[in-house]
């Protein structure tokens, strides 16, 4: 999201405007490219939330903007693979806080938070391109290391920490 935070910018600086249109950029190799990104309404964006909210495997987004309503921009998806990995701790925090995933080489931190006062899906979404695999190696805050192969993808898989070393 984007939108300046002082609204009365634009008598100081003519160049800057408070109120952007919404900012939506896809890695392309090694650089962003603006991309459309649904509406070009000029906003104040402030807040986005990043999740799959219909549990069809594609990641959406939820942003919030000053004075008015929140904007939800649903990904209609692809015909790439996904998995996306639900953590249960139990020498580690319930919902695997701060563990470190890696799938098939790819890696993120298990959090809720994010943008500003916003908080994410917890749970990690891997994008896996045509694999049809995963290899997934777990790091939970116990200290514990964990290894997990998925034979099938484009699925919610749960990993409950295992309760030895």
């Amino acid at each position: 999201m984007q939108g300046h935070v002082y609204d009365n910018v634009e008598k100081y600086d003519s160049t800057i405007k408070y109120l952007e249109p919404p900012l939506l950029a896809l890695s392309h190799e090694v650089r962003f490219e603006r991309t459309n990104a649904g509406t070009s309404e000029a906003l104040a964006g402030r807040g986005a939330a990043f999740g799959d909210l219909n549990n069809d495997g594609w990641m959406d987004v939820v942003t919030t903007r000053l004075q008015g309503t929140p904007l939800v921009f649903l990904n209609r998806g692809g015909k790439e693979h996904w998995i996306s990995i639900v953590l249960q701790g139990t020498k580690s925090n319930r919902d695997g806080y701060g563990a470190r995933v890696e799938v098939n080489g790819q890696v993120r931190f298990a959090t809720a938070s994010g943008s500003y006062l916003s908080s994410s899906d917890p749970r990690l979404h891997f994008g896996l391109g045509a694999g049809t695999t995963a290899t997934i190696e777990v790091r939970w805050p116990s200290g514990l290391r964990q290894k997990v192969i998925a034979d099938h993808v484009d699925q919610y898989l749960v990993i409950k920490e295992q309760a030895t070393r």
